[in-house]
Order: C-alpha cells, then sequence, then structure tokens
C-alpha cells in the first residue's frame, strides 16, 4: 500500500496527465474493490465492465477529486455507485454467486491436520455462508462486505456510502443477525453429529 502522501503526489501527477501515475492508483486498490464488486454481482463478466466503468469515471473525474478523504475511499464510492446502479438497472437486488474463489481452501496447515470430514464440514460451511450473505439486501450487505471483508473501518465505510458511522454500525449489527439466523439450521445440525 502508498501512504497519504505518496498517493495526493500521484492524484496531482494523474491530473496533470500522467497516465503512469494514475495507473499505479488504480494497481494498489485494484483487488479489493475487484473484489468489493464481485461480492455484490457474484458475476465475473459483470465485474469486469463494473470494473473498466469504475476506472473510466475515476479517470475522467479526476479533477473533481478534492482529496477531502483519501483516493481508496472515493474510488470505493465510485465502484459503489455503478455497482448499485447496476444492480437496479437489471433487477438484481441480490447477486448469485457463481462460485467461490477468494476462499483458499488448499491452505497446507489446515490440509495437514483436518481430517477429511473436517475440511468437507468447513467447506460446507463456507459455501452456506457465502450464500447466505448472497442473499442479504443489497445495502447491508454492502456495509457489511466493506468493514468486515475490505476491511475498511466503520468511518471510511461511511464515507463510501454517504451515511453516519452509526447508520454503517447498525447495518452491520442487522447483516450478522441476518446470516446468524440463516446458518442457524446449519449450525444446530453440526452440532448434533
Amino acid at each position: 500500500m502508498i501512504d497519504r502522501e505518496q498517493e495526493l503526489d500521484l492524484v496531482n501527477r494523474a491530473r496533470r496527465g500522467e497516465v503512469e501515475a494514475f495507473m499505479t492508483l488504480i494497481k494498489t486498490y485494484q483487488v479489493p474493490i475487484y473484489r468489493l464488486v464481485y461480492r455484490m454481482t457474484g458475476n465475473r463478466e459483470d465485474t469486469a465492465d463494473l470494473m473498466q466503468e469504475t476506472m473510466l469515471k475515476a479517470y475522467t473525474g479526476l479533477k473533481n477529486f478534492k482529496a477531502r478523504s483519501g483516493f481508496n475511499t472515493w474510488l470505493y464510492r465510485i465502484a459503489v455507485n455503478e455497482t448499485l446502479n447496476f444492480l437496479q438497472r437489471s433487477g438484481r437486488e441480490r447477486g448469485k454467486m457463481e462460485y467461490l474463489d477468494e476462499i483458499n481452501t488448499s491452505d497446507s496447515s489446515l490440509a495437514v491436520t483436518a481430517s477429511p470430514e473436517e475440511t468437507l464440514m468447513g467447506e460446507e460451511f463456507r459455501t452456506r455462508l457465502e450464500q447466505a450473505l448472497a442473499e442479504l439486501p443489497a445495502d447491508y450487505k454492502l456495509a457489511f462486505t466493506l468493514v468486515v471483508f475490505q476491511g475498511l473501518s466503520h468511518s471510511e465505510a461511511a464515507e463510501v456510502l454517504g451515511c453516519s458511522e452509526g447508520t454503517v454500525s447498525w447495518k452491520i449489527h442487522e447483516a450478522r443477525k441476518m446470516l446468524r439466523e440463516k446458518m442457524r439450521p446449519y449450525l444446530e445440525r453440526t452440532r448434533e453429529v
């Protein structure tokens, strides 16, 4: 990651037309933004299209970036708006997960100590959790994803979402309650085993 001073330098150079500076900014944040968009759409092609649209809007809108917040927060906000607009246009409030690519099930430390049954139960749990997350309403899933998976603070997520920190905290709390409820049958079943 780059620090705030480096980021501002890159932004200023990009504003002056240095494409390499803009590409450095994009390369710094493209993976977490891709993960966020993919979690919202659940579709690789849609995610790729939305990433292109996000980067294009960022490039053309760079002159409007006020630097009151970090570039990453501003870029997240563009990606969130593009994704929510896409989901609304396509009539999809929730994405359908194609398959799980962000969960590393080949961790050798787990493979050595876990029995085949434990490994299978762990994979099933992750699959069910991803399905439950995909079923959350978009605004709850978004707040939860920004904080839990993307590592943003409540303050940063509030800035991205254009709401208060309290609203972000409440949405995360509600998302966790919904996830617990959706996971309850699975958790009860595994306790019986």
